[in-house]
Protein backbone atom coordinates (compact mmCIF):
# COMPACT_ATOMS: atom_id res chain seq x y z
CA UNK A 1 0.00 0.00 0.00
CA UNK A 2 2.63 2.61 0.52
CA UNK A 3 4.03 2.02 -2.81
CA UNK A 4 0.83 2.96 -4.10
CA UNK A 5 0.21 5.62 -2.06
CA UNK A 6 3.99 7.01 -3.33
CA UNK A 7 2.71 6.66 -7.18
CA UNK A 8 0.34 8.65 -5.99
CA UNK A 9 2.15 11.46 -4.47
CA UNK A 10 4.64 11.18 -7.56
CA UNK A 11 1.91 11.97 -10.13
CA UNK A 12 0.00 14.69 -8.30
CA UNK A 13 -3.18 12.53 -8.36
CA UNK A 14 -4.33 12.78 -5.13
CA UNK A 15 -7.98 14.10 -4.06
CA UNK A 16 -7.16 14.12 -0.49
CA UNK A 17 -10.79 11.97 0.11
CA UNK A 18 -8.58 10.27 3.73
CA UNK A 19 -9.75 6.84 2.93
CA UNK A 20 -6.09 5.75 3.25
CA UNK A 21 -5.97 6.95 6.60
CA UNK A 22 -8.97 4.75 7.84
CA UNK A 23 -7.41 1.24 5.56
CA UNK A 24 -3.85 1.51 6.92
CA UNK A 25 -2.74 0.32 10.55
CA UNK A 26 -3.95 2.30 13.28
CA UNK A 27 -2.00 5.83 12.90
CA UNK A 28 0.24 5.14 10.20
CA UNK A 29 -1.35 7.44 7.64
CA UNK A 30 -2.50 10.90 8.93
CA UNK A 31 -3.98 13.12 6.65
CA UNK A 32 -2.73 16.62 7.02
CA UNK A 33 -2.43 20.39 5.05
CA UNK A 34 0.51 19.98 3.18
CA UNK A 35 2.51 23.57 2.07
CA UNK A 36 0.53 23.56 -1.44
CA UNK A 37 -2.91 23.83 1.00
CA UNK A 38 -4.57 20.30 0.10
CA UNK A 39 -5.48 17.46 2.67
CA UNK A 40 -2.81 14.96 1.81
CA UNK A 41 -1.78 11.49 3.29
CA UNK A 42 1.59 11.94 5.71
CA UNK A 43 3.69 8.53 7.05
CA UNK A 44 3.76 8.09 10.29
CA UNK A 45 7.41 8.01 11.09
CA UNK A 46 7.31 4.92 12.89
CA UNK A 47 6.10 3.14 9.89
CA UNK A 48 9.01 4.17 7.18
CA UNK A 49 10.54 0.38 7.11
CA UNK A 50 7.84 -1.55 7.40
CA UNK A 51 4.57 -1.64 5.33
CA UNK A 52 1.29 0.11 6.01
CA UNK A 53 -1.52 -2.70 5.61
CA UNK A 54 -1.73 -6.43 5.23
CA UNK A 55 -1.87 -7.53 1.50
CA UNK A 56 -5.77 -8.09 0.82
CA UNK A 57 -5.92 -4.34 2.46
CA UNK A 58 -3.46 -3.06 0.11
CA UNK A 59 -5.24 -4.96 -2.75
CA UNK A 60 -8.40 -3.68 -1.86
CA UNK A 61 -7.17 -0.32 -1.60
CA UNK A 62 -5.54 -0.57 -5.08
CA UNK A 63 -8.86 -0.85 -6.17
CA UNK A 64 -10.95 1.73 -4.25
CA UNK A 65 -8.42 4.89 -4.13
CA UNK A 66 -9.92 7.54 -6.36
CA UNK A 67 -6.44 8.50 -7.26
CA UNK A 68 -5.78 5.12 -8.70
CA UNK A 69 -9.18 3.27 -9.72
CA UNK A 70 -12.59 4.47 -10.70
CA UNK A 71 -14.82 1.44 -12.19
CA UNK A 72 -18.54 2.43 -12.52
CA UNK A 73 -19.26 -0.41 -14.31
CA UNK A 74 -21.26 -2.29 -11.57
CA UNK A 75 -23.64 0.60 -11.08
CA UNK A 76 -24.82 0.88 -14.60
CA UNK A 77 -28.16 0.23 -16.19
CA UNK A 78 -29.87 0.58 -19.83
CA UNK A 79 -30.40 4.00 -17.89
CA UNK A 80 -27.31 5.36 -18.17
CA UNK A 81 -26.26 8.12 -19.76
CA UNK A 82 -22.69 9.10 -21.12
CA UNK A 83 -22.57 12.55 -19.99
CA UNK A 84 -25.07 12.70 -16.96
CA UNK A 85 -24.72 9.17 -15.22
CA UNK A 86 -27.69 6.79 -14.32
CA UNK A 87 -30.21 8.33 -13.70
CA UNK A 88 -33.56 7.03 -12.47
CA UNK A 89 -35.56 10.04 -12.37
CA UNK A 90 -34.46 13.88 -13.43
CA UNK A 91 -36.07 16.62 -10.54
CA UNK A 92 -36.06 20.00 -9.21
CA UNK A 93 -37.04 20.80 -5.50
CA UNK A 94 -36.15 21.97 -2.20
CA UNK A 95 -36.39 21.48 1.24
CA UNK A 96 -39.61 21.97 2.81
CA UNK A 97 -38.47 23.09 6.31
CA UNK A 98 -37.27 27.46 5.69
CA UNK A 99 -34.44 26.98 7.97
CA UNK A 100 -32.71 24.32 6.51
CA UNK A 101 -33.52 25.52 2.86
CA UNK A 102 -31.72 28.85 3.98
CA UNK A 103 -28.98 27.14 4.86
CA UNK A 104 -28.01 24.86 2.64
CA UNK A 105 -26.11 26.37 -0.37
CA UNK A 106 -28.91 25.36 -2.81
CA UNK A 107 -32.32 24.15 -1.84
CA UNK A 108 -30.94 22.23 0.99
CA UNK A 109 -32.37 19.15 -0.17
CA UNK A 110 -29.19 16.85 1.66
CA UNK A 111 -29.67 18.47 4.97
CA UNK A 112 -33.40 17.54 4.71
CA UNK A 113 -32.90 14.29 3.45
CA UNK A 114 -30.12 13.85 6.43
CA UNK A 115 -32.37 14.39 8.97
CA UNK A 116 -34.82 13.00 7.72
CA UNK A 117 -32.75 9.92 8.08
CA UNK A 118 -31.92 10.74 11.29
CA UNK A 119 -35.39 11.43 12.66
CA UNK A 120 -36.83 8.11 10.90
CA UNK A 121 -34.29 5.96 12.46
CA UNK A 122 -32.98 4.81 9.31
CA UNK A 123 -29.57 5.54 10.09
CA UNK A 124 -27.69 6.30 13.35
CA UNK A 125 -25.58 8.92 12.60
CA UNK A 126 -24.88 11.09 9.57
CA UNK A 127 -21.03 11.17 8.10
CA UNK A 128 -20.83 14.64 6.50
CA UNK A 129 -18.16 17.66 7.25
CA UNK A 130 -18.55 20.86 9.20
CA UNK A 131 -15.92 24.11 10.04
CA UNK A 132 -13.17 23.15 12.19
CA UNK A 133 -13.66 24.46 15.77
CA UNK A 134 -9.70 25.08 16.17
CA UNK A 135 -9.51 26.75 12.67
CA UNK A 136 -13.02 28.06 11.09
CA UNK A 137 -10.87 27.82 7.37
CA UNK A 138 -10.48 24.51 7.79
CA UNK A 139 -12.64 21.05 7.47
CA UNK A 140 -12.96 18.38 9.54
CA UNK A 141 -14.63 14.95 9.51
CA UNK A 142 -17.92 14.14 11.95
CA UNK A 143 -20.89 12.59 12.46
CA UNK A 144 -24.22 14.42 12.90
CA UNK A 145 -26.94 13.01 15.10
CA UNK A 146 -28.91 16.11 15.34
CA UNK A 147 -30.96 18.40 13.49
CA UNK A 148 -28.60 21.22 15.37
CA UNK A 149 -25.39 19.55 13.69
CA UNK A 150 -27.15 18.80 10.37
CA UNK A 151 -27.83 22.41 10.49
CA UNK A 152 -23.65 23.45 11.12
CA UNK A 153 -22.64 21.23 8.48
CA UNK A 154 -25.23 22.36 5.66
CA UNK A 155 -23.51 25.31 2.95
CA UNK A 156 -20.66 24.17 0.65
CA UNK A 157 -17.03 24.58 2.02
CA UNK A 158 -14.70 25.16 -0.43
CA UNK A 159 -11.73 23.85 0.75
CA UNK A 160 -10.00 20.65 1.48
CA UNK A 161 -12.10 17.98 3.58
CA UNK A 162 -11.66 14.11 3.73
CA UNK A 163 -15.18 12.82 5.27
CA UNK A 164 -13.46 9.65 4.12
CA UNK A 165 -10.97 9.14 6.98
CA UNK A 166 -14.46 8.27 8.79
CA UNK A 167 -13.98 5.17 7.96
CA UNK A 168 -12.21 4.01 10.52
CA UNK A 169 -14.97 4.62 12.84
CA UNK A 170 -17.79 3.30 10.51
CA UNK A 171 -15.62 -0.30 10.66
CA UNK A 172 -15.16 -0.41 14.24
CA UNK A 173 -19.09 0.34 15.06
CA UNK A 174 -22.63 -1.42 14.94
CA UNK A 175 -24.42 1.75 14.06
CA UNK A 176 -25.70 2.70 10.52
CA UNK A 177 -24.49 5.94 8.69
CA UNK A 178 -25.46 8.08 5.63
CA UNK A 179 -22.54 9.24 4.25
CA UNK A 180 -22.53 12.54 2.43
CA UNK A 181 -19.39 13.59 0.53
CA UNK A 182 -17.54 14.88 -3.08
CA UNK A 183 -18.42 12.65 -6.07
CA UNK A 184 -14.76 11.49 -5.62
CA UNK A 185 -15.22 10.74 -1.66
CA UNK A 186 -18.35 8.81 -2.06
CA UNK A 187 -16.29 6.80 -5.47
CA UNK A 188 -13.46 5.77 -2.69
CA UNK A 189 -16.54 4.50 -0.43
CA UNK A 190 -18.38 2.82 -2.55
CA UNK A 191 -16.03 0.73 -4.18
CA UNK A 192 -14.22 0.07 -0.67
CA UNK A 193 -17.39 -1.29 0.43
CA UNK A 194 -16.90 -4.22 -2.25
CA UNK A 195 -14.13 -5.60 -0.27
CA UNK A 196 -15.28 -5.15 2.98
CA UNK A 197 -18.66 -6.24 4.24
CA UNK A 198 -18.98 -3.93 7.43
CA UNK A 199 -18.66 -1.02 5.49
CA UNK A 200 -21.64 -2.52 2.89
CA UNK A 201 -23.61 -3.29 5.89
CA UNK A 202 -23.07 0.06 8.11
CA UNK A 203 -22.86 2.89 5.54
CA UNK A 204 -26.35 1.66 3.75
CA UNK A 205 -27.36 5.06 1.95
CA UNK A 206 -24.57 7.79 0.37
CA UNK A 207 -25.36 11.18 -1.28
CA UNK A 208 -23.42 13.50 -3.09
CA UNK A 209 -23.26 16.48 -4.70
CA UNK A 210 -22.18 17.94 -8.00
CA UNK A 211 -18.66 19.27 -7.49
CA UNK A 212 -16.53 21.41 -9.73
CA UNK A 213 -13.45 20.64 -7.74
CA UNK A 214 -11.39 21.50 -4.89
CA UNK A 215 -9.31 24.36 -4.07
CA UNK A 216 -6.27 25.12 -2.21
CA UNK A 217 -6.56 26.72 1.37
CA UNK A 218 -4.48 29.34 -0.07
CA UNK A 219 -7.27 30.54 -2.22
CA UNK A 220 -9.48 31.16 1.00
CA UNK A 221 -5.99 32.83 2.25
CA UNK A 222 -6.58 34.81 -0.86
CA UNK A 223 -10.44 35.75 -0.49
CA UNK A 224 -9.55 36.75 2.99
CA UNK A 225 -6.57 39.20 1.17
CA UNK A 226 -9.05 40.98 -0.92
CA UNK A 227 -11.06 41.04 1.98
CA UNK A 228 -8.58 43.07 3.94
CA UNK A 229 -8.54 40.10 6.80
CA UNK A 230 -6.02 38.57 8.65
CA UNK A 231 -6.23 34.88 9.27
CA UNK A 232 -5.90 35.45 13.45
CA UNK A 233 -9.18 37.56 13.80
CA UNK A 234 -11.57 35.04 11.81
CA UNK A 235 -13.70 33.27 14.14
CA UNK A 236 -16.02 32.15 11.70
CA UNK A 237 -15.99 31.33 7.77
CA UNK A 238 -18.79 30.69 5.49
CA UNK A 239 -17.86 29.96 1.96
CA UNK A 240 -21.54 30.16 0.76
CA UNK A 241 -25.08 29.34 2.07
CA UNK A 242 -27.83 31.18 3.89
CA UNK A 243 -29.16 32.23 1.02
CA UNK A 244 -28.68 31.16 -2.40
CA UNK A 245 -25.93 31.74 -3.66
CA UNK A 246 -25.45 33.26 -0.33
CA UNK A 247 -22.57 35.15 0.26
CA UNK A 248 -18.67 34.23 1.26
CA UNK A 249 -18.63 35.93 4.83
CA UNK A 250 -15.96 36.10 7.45
CA UNK A 251 -16.97 36.88 11.02
CA UNK A 252 -14.23 38.56 12.81
CA UNK A 253 -13.61 38.74 16.89
CA UNK A 254 -14.54 42.14 17.12
CA UNK A 255 -17.98 41.42 15.80
CA UNK A 256 -17.52 42.43 12.41
CA UNK A 257 -18.42 40.67 9.26
CA UNK A 258 -16.64 41.09 5.86
CA UNK A 259 -18.76 39.65 2.74
CA UNK A 260 -17.94 38.63 -1.13
CA UNK A 261 -20.04 37.50 -3.23
CA UNK A 262 -20.54 33.87 -4.63
CA UNK A 263 -19.64 35.24 -8.65
CA UNK A 264 -15.98 37.19 -6.74
CA UNK A 265 -15.27 34.67 -4.60
CA UNK A 266 -15.70 31.11 -6.41
CA UNK A 267 -15.67 32.52 -9.80
CA UNK A 268 -12.59 35.20 -9.27
CA UNK A 269 -10.47 33.33 -6.58
CA UNK A 270 -11.01 30.01 -5.38
CA UNK A 271 -11.38 28.09 -8.74
CA UNK A 272 -8.30 29.04 -9.86
CA UNK A 273 -6.54 26.95 -7.02
CA UNK A 274 -8.22 23.18 -8.02
CA UNK A 275 -5.89 20.30 -7.39
CA UNK A 276 -4.72 18.31 -10.76
CA UNK A 277 -6.65 15.28 -9.70
CA UNK A 278 -9.89 18.07 -9.94
CA UNK A 279 -8.84 18.40 -13.49
CA UNK A 280 -8.78 15.36 -14.73
CA UNK A 281 -12.25 13.66 -12.83
CA UNK A 282 -14.33 11.68 -14.74
CA UNK A 283 -17.18 12.20 -11.98
CA UNK A 284 -18.12 15.66 -10.85
CA UNK A 285 -21.54 14.80 -10.81
CA UNK A 286 -21.56 12.30 -8.32
CA UNK A 287 -22.01 8.63 -10.27
CA UNK A 288 -21.73 6.35 -7.23
CA UNK A 289 -24.18 8.12 -5.12
CA UNK A 290 -27.77 6.69 -4.39
CA UNK A 291 -28.42 10.74 -4.81
CA UNK A 292 -27.13 13.74 -5.90
CA UNK A 293 -27.84 17.60 -5.91
CA UNK A 294 -26.67 20.42 -7.27
CA UNK A 295 -27.32 23.91 -7.78
CA UNK A 296 -30.54 24.57 -9.83
CA UNK A 297 -29.70 27.79 -11.56
CA UNK A 298 -32.09 29.95 -13.25
CA UNK A 299 -30.84 30.95 -16.36
CA UNK A 300 -30.23 34.35 -17.33
CA UNK A 301 -31.38 36.33 -20.60
CA UNK A 302 -28.95 34.83 -22.67
CA UNK A 303 -29.78 30.85 -21.00
CA UNK A 304 -26.61 31.02 -18.97
CA UNK A 305 -26.82 30.36 -15.13
CA UNK A 306 -27.60 33.30 -13.56
CA UNK A 307 -25.95 34.04 -9.76
CA UNK A 308 -28.54 36.75 -8.42
CA UNK A 309 -30.15 35.97 -4.91
CA UNK A 310 -33.23 33.74 -4.55
CA UNK A 311 -35.11 31.21 -2.69
CA UNK A 312 -32.77 28.04 -3.12
CA UNK A 313 -33.59 25.22 -5.65
CA UNK A 314 -31.60 22.27 -6.23
CA UNK A 315 -31.12 19.90 -9.14
CA UNK A 316 -31.97 15.98 -7.80
CA UNK A 317 -30.61 13.10 -9.27
CA UNK A 318 -32.75 10.32 -8.05
CA UNK A 319 -29.48 7.41 -9.24
CA UNK A 320 -30.20 3.48 -7.48
CA UNK A 321 -33.71 2.53 -6.15
CA UNK A 322 -32.91 2.67 -3.07
CA UNK A 323 -32.23 6.49 -3.51
CA UNK A 324 -35.17 7.24 -5.23
CA UNK A 325 -37.31 5.42 -2.62
CA UNK A 326 -35.94 7.68 -0.12
CA UNK A 327 -36.82 10.28 -1.96
CA UNK A 328 -39.75 9.51 -2.29
CA UNK A 329 -40.85 8.58 1.52
CA UNK A 330 -39.32 12.27 2.03
CA UNK A 331 -41.24 13.75 -0.37
CA UNK A 332 -44.55 11.64 0.91
CA UNK A 333 -43.90 12.89 4.41
CA UNK A 334 -43.10 16.90 3.71
CA UNK A 335 -40.00 16.74 3.84
CA UNK A 336 -38.79 18.07 0.17
CA UNK A 337 -40.72 19.27 -2.81
CA UNK A 338 -39.68 18.55 -6.19
CA UNK A 339 -41.46 18.71 -9.63
CA UNK A 340 -40.33 16.75 -13.09
CA UNK A 341 -37.30 18.48 -14.74
CA UNK A 342 -35.73 17.96 -17.79
CA UNK A 343 -32.61 15.21 -18.05
CA UNK A 344 -31.98 17.09 -21.65
CA UNK A 345 -31.79 20.48 -20.02
CA UNK A 346 -29.24 19.95 -17.55
CA UNK A 347 -26.40 21.61 -19.39
CA UNK A 348 -28.09 24.73 -19.18
CA UNK A 349 -27.77 24.94 -15.39
CA UNK A 350 -24.85 22.85 -14.92
CA UNK A 351 -22.68 24.11 -18.33
CA UNK A 352 -19.26 23.53 -16.50
CA UNK A 353 -19.81 19.82 -15.70
CA UNK A 354 -20.66 19.27 -19.14
CA UNK A 355 -17.60 20.53 -20.30
CA UNK A 356 -15.47 19.05 -17.94
CA UNK A 357 -17.21 15.61 -18.61
CA UNK A 358 -16.69 15.85 -22.55
CA UNK A 359 -12.91 16.79 -22.40
CA UNK A 360 -11.52 14.37 -19.71
CA UNK A 361 -9.98 12.11 -22.51
CA UNK A 362 -7.90 14.60 -24.23
CA UNK A 363 -6.86 15.68 -20.69
CA UNK A 364 -5.78 12.64 -19.96
CA UNK A 365 -3.94 11.99 -23.29
CA UNK A 366 -2.29 15.48 -22.44
CA UNK A 367 -0.69 14.11 -19.16
CA UNK A 368 0.39 10.75 -20.90
CA UNK A 369 2.18 12.97 -22.74
CA UNK A 370 3.82 14.25 -19.90
CA UNK A 371 4.84 11.33 -18.75
CA UNK A 372 2.91 11.00 -15.94
CA UNK A 373 0.56 8.48 -14.74
CA UNK A 374 -3.24 8.90 -14.25
CA UNK A 375 -6.25 7.15 -12.62
CA UNK A 376 -7.53 4.28 -14.41
CA UNK A 377 -11.39 4.94 -15.11
CA UNK A 378 -13.63 2.10 -16.49
CA UNK A 379 -17.45 2.45 -17.72
CA UNK A 380 -17.66 6.65 -17.75
CA UNK A 381 -17.99 6.46 -22.32
CA UNK A 382 -15.05 9.29 -21.90
CA UNK A 383 -14.93 8.74 -26.00
CA UNK A 384 -18.53 9.21 -26.82
CA UNK A 385 -18.16 12.59 -24.36
CA UNK A 386 -15.01 13.69 -26.83
CA UNK A 387 -16.81 12.97 -30.02
CA UNK A 388 -19.84 14.94 -28.59
CA UNK A 389 -17.75 18.23 -27.81
CA UNK A 390 -15.84 17.99 -31.10
CA UNK A 391 -12.01 17.79 -32.21
CA UNK A 392 -11.26 22.03 -31.39
CA UNK A 393 -12.78 21.82 -28.02
CA UNK A 394 -10.89 18.68 -27.10
CA UNK A 395 -7.82 20.10 -28.81
CA UNK A 396 -8.22 22.82 -26.37
CA UNK A 397 -8.49 20.92 -23.45
CA UNK A 398 -5.18 18.64 -24.62
CA UNK A 399 -3.22 21.75 -24.63
CA UNK A 400 -4.25 23.66 -21.79
CA UNK A 401 -3.13 21.11 -19.37
CA UNK A 402 -0.14 21.00 -21.64
CA UNK A 403 0.33 24.77 -20.60
CA UNK A 404 -0.80 23.80 -17.07
CA UNK A 405 1.74 21.71 -17.06
CA UNK A 406 3.97 23.71 -13.93
CA UNK A 407 0.95 23.58 -11.76
CA UNK A 408 1.17 20.05 -11.44
CA UNK A 409 3.13 19.30 -8.42
CA UNK A 410 5.03 16.19 -7.42
CA UNK A 411 5.53 15.55 -4.19
CA UNK A 412 6.97 12.47 -2.23
CA UNK A 413 5.09 10.70 0.44
CA UNK A 414 6.06 12.86 3.20
CA UNK A 415 6.35 12.00 6.77
CA UNK A 416 5.25 13.31 10.29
Amino acid sequence: MKALLKRVMNNDLCSGCGMCSAAAEDDAIKIRINQDGYRRPFLNRAYQSREIADAATSEAFGKSCPALNLDIRPYKSQNYQPIWGEILETLKGYAADDEIRQAGSSGGVISALAQYCLDKKLVDGVIQIQASQDDPLENVAVISRSRQNVIASSGSRYAPASPAEALKWVAMSTEKYLFIGKPCDVGAVRQMQQHNPRLKENIPLIVSFMCAGTPSLHGTHQVLDQLEVERDEVTAFRYRGDGWPGLTKATLKNGESRTMTYNDSWGKVLNRHLQTRCKICPDGIGEFADIVCADGWEGDEKGYPSFAEREGNSLILLRTIKGRELFRNAEADGVVKAEAFDTDSIFSIQPFQYYRRTTILPRLLAMRLLMLKTPSYKGFELGKGMREIGLYQSFKAFTGLLVRRKKIKKRPLETA
